[in-house]
């Protein structure tokens, strides 16, 4: 092993980095390497699916539960109650114990709440089962990046991040149209209901598959805490993490830059699109399909891009900028035939994807024992975002409701209620950009 000092070229955070040096038994389980973090992804793909779910579900859930859009919005973001609180444990504990039995249980958990959630018969209950949704999946992307942290080298880590960037909103894709297409042909009950049974084969796979680090027993029905590993303690890796100005910095540009997915793509995207064109939901979800594969296309070609420019900072600036001047298009300029609309969100999403590289400029001014932390601090920052700003755009949407109601009862929103409250989104794209102002580049010269 051969140390050397990591520098940005600020030399703001200098620290002692390790850097790996893949040995000959670790060479010949790359494809292991690679399967262990495919099923990772996995786990991150299915939470994402049930993340998104209630996007295509908007009608159904307001009519079974007689609710309006603030309620709903509150519904939807207990998944982030939760999510957002267990980030920094979730850190911890996959740094202390690794992500193996951490992935098993979490999906254990999401099952819980998916038939907690399709089960319910108040309002009261169905935020139990998001709540409990949420904290299933609260270490699936920190699992990941711990994998792609242990099993490959750390020039690899802003493309593996990426990659898991991109299984998730792969997840997107499928909570979108097919999900919609499930939830109309058999209730959104049942679908689901049938979303959890899938978690119990996800849970199954990632427990057979799953290995913390190279060099640890390849038996399936063992695992053991490694107390020889170079994880630090909880509070010393908190303390690394959370003293440094520049990781909430990066913590709060992802905040603003994840508004298109958490607020838009996620949940309000198919309603503003059915009331734009006068579609049906399965039609409106392609707008979410669309942003989330725009997203799984431009996140490698942004750690890509990066590793070109040999600049984070750049990449996440361009990114700001080009999401602003799309949503601007989208938002605001009338008459867009549907046929452009959804290139046009296609295009938001690879843009956004630059956003991504919060994970690696993070672990970059952050020594290695506390990678786990970093991402579940990071993540705790972006993710507030869904917490604050799926509900504050529902109450918006309410605030400027006229009053009128569909002929079951729910209420009628018009198109300018949405747009009004959907100008949240530019405005934190501009914060964004500006928050970037304050961040120095953490491009690790030594690996150039």
């Amino acid at each position: 092993m051969k140390t050397i000092e990591m520098k940005s070229n600020t030399d703001y955070y200098p620290m002692e980095a390790t850097v790996f040096q893949p040995s000959h038994s670790l060479r010949k389980t790359s494809n292991k390497a690679w399967t262990i973090l495919a099923c990772a992804g996995l786990f991150y793909l299915y939470e994402y699916i049930l993340r998104v779910s209630p996007s295509v579900m908007t009608e159904g859930l307001m009519l079974d539960f007689g609710v309006t859009s603030t309620a709903l919005g509150v519904l939807v973001s207990f998944y982030y109650f939760s999510y957002v609180i267990l980030q920094i444990p979730c850190g911890v504990i996959v740094d202390k114990i690794g992500p193996r039995l951490v992935i098993t249980f979490s999906a254990v958990l999401c099952v819980i709440g998916s038939i907690i959630f399709a089960e319910s018969t108040s309002l009261f209950t169905a935020q139990i089962g998001r709540f409990i949704i949420g904290a299933g999946s609260a270490c699936a992307y920190i699992s990941y990046t711990k994998i792609g942290a242990e099993w490959f080298h750390p020039t690899k880590f802003a493309m593996i991040a990426g990659i898991g960037q991109m299984m998730g909103t792969l997840g997107g894709v499928f909570g979108a149209l097919p999900f919609a297409i499930l939830s109309n042909f058999m209730g959104w009950r049942s679908a689901m209901f049938a979303a959890a049974m899938v978690g119990i084969a996800v849970a199954l796979i990632t427990w057979l598959v799953i290995r913390d680090r190279p060099g640890k027993s390849d038996k399936p029905n063992q695992f053991r805490i490694d107390r020889t590993d170079h994880s630090g303690s909880l509070l010393d890796n908190l303390k690394i993490v959370a003293s440094n100005p520049q990781n909430w910095l990066i913590g709060l540009y992802g905040c603003m830059m994840y508004l298109p997915l958490s607020a838009f793509a996620e949940l309000w995207a198919v309603p503003y699109l059915m009331k734009l064109y006068s579609i049906n939901n399965e039609l409106a979800s392609t707008a979410s399909i669309m942003v989330f594969l725009g997203v799984a296309v431009g996140c490698p070609l942004a750690a890509w891009l990066s590793n070109v420019l040999k600049s984070r900072l750049k990449v996440m600036s361009w990114a700001a900028l080009g999401t602003l001047a799309i949503y601007l298009i989208v938002l605001y300029v009338p008459n867009i035939p549907i046929m452009v609309m959804f290139p046009l969100l296609f295009l938001s999403g690879v843009v956004n994807a630059g956003q991504i590289l919060y994970f690696a400029a993070a672990k970059e001014i952050t020594p290695p024992q506390a990678s786990g932390t970093t991402i579940g601090f990071t993540n705790c920052l972006v993710m507030v975002s869904g917490f604050v700003f799926q509900p504050l755009l529902g109450r918006l949407i309410d605030f400027v409701w006229d009053g009128q109601l569909k002929p079951d009862g729910t209420p009628l929103y018009s198109l300018d209620a949405y747009q009004i409250s959907l100008t949240v989104i530019p405005i934190s794209l501009l914060i964004g950009w500006f928050i970037l102002k304050f961040v120095k580049e953490t491009y690790p010269t030594e690996l150039n």
